[in-house]
């Protein structure tokens, strides 16, 4: 990675040396392969490092509610077990619940949605205003998607359904995808591909941030637009407009026939969808691209140690 961070992939860790007689002595961790066993041959079996930061998710604070005397199941996180109205399991059957408490995927707007659905359910509506009228076969429309949440509905949950809202994860830099990935399309059966425009392709980017991409996963020959990933500067503010897209059953030519703001990173769509169509001509762009950022990055990094 161009920020010196390396990524050890299918692996995990399985011991821990931290010293006690010296403060500056560094921690040694004993890594093994994903799920146990060796690592393959070549794989660096051990690490040392200055700290050790374990990112272990977060499960809901239900365990306090005496749920189970009002009859109310939870899934093995301690997730609230509810059905597409969002009514728990509760033996009155007049408990609701809504956000984090129902587990994954734990996000503010989720909750809101959740929330809403779960008031219209109470006054006895039977269909929200907003729920989308689905086509016979298409993989891209959710119903009752909202009201979905928790381990309990794999493989429809709201977590694992790629349709029911953009996904953002604010590091540094910034990831979002909504919609299919390249694998989940053709697991699905569908002939998919896929189409990728750097940052460093686009004006704002060259300017202003060039490393991070954006990629369109589209069915073939027709080209509709099924899922919109991207890594980069301002990527939770983007995938919006991917979302569009995908719901609004967009292909590949309707953006290369679009005209963009020339200093935007919506301009990224445009040259994504530009890639499908000539894909060895797309290739060497990215390499020139690339190329070019490499340079610019070699002559920062000397300027600052001069």
């Amino acid at each position: 990675m161009r920020s010196g961070i390396r990524i050890e992939r299918g692996a995990q860790a399985r011991e821990f040396d931290v010293p006690i007689q010296s403060d500056r002595a560094p921690i040694k961790i004993t890594l093994e392969a994903k799920g146990g066993g060796p690592l393959p041959e070549g794989r660096d079996s051990e690490i040392k490092c200055d700290a050790y930061l374990a990112a272990v998710g977060r499960k809901p604070n239900t365990g306090n509610l005496n749920l189970n005397v009002a009859g109310i199941q939870v899934d093995e996180y301690g997730g609230i077990l509810v059905d597409s109205r969002l009514c728990t399991t509760a033996k009155a059957g007049n408990v609701f619940a809504a956000g984090d408490v129902l587990g994954r995927p734990f996000l503010a707007s989720t909750g809101v949605a959740q929330s809403k659905a779960a008031v219209t359910s109470m006054f006895g509506a039977t269909h929200s205003v907003d729920a989308p009228q689905c086509e016979e076969g298409d993989v891209a429309c959710v119903v009752d998607g909202i009201a979905q949440a928790g381990a309990s509905f794999d493989p429809a949950s709201l977590s694992s359904n790629p349709f029911a809202f953009p996904t953002g994860v604010w590091s540094s830099p910034e990831a979002s995808y909504y919609g299919l990935s390249t694998q989940q399309a053709q697991e699905m059966g569908i002939e998919a591909g896929e189409a990728i425009a750097l940052y460093a392709q686009c004006l704002r980017g060259r300017v202003f941030s060039p490393n991070g991409l954006l990629k369109l996963v589209f069915e073939k020959p027709a080209g509709r637009i099924l899922g919109v990933h991207i890594c980069g500067d301002d990527a939770c503010e983007l995938i919006h407009y991917g979302m569009e897209l995908v719901k609004s059953r967009r292909t590949i030519m309707d953006l290369t026939n679009s005209l963009y703001s020339a200093v935007t990173f919506h301009e990224l769509y445009k040259i994504a969808a530009q890639a499908a169509l000539d894909e060895a001509g797309a290739r060497k762009r990215r390499a020139q691209a690339g190329k070019a950022l490499a340079q610019r990055n070699r002559a920062s990094r000397t300027k600052e140690t001069a």
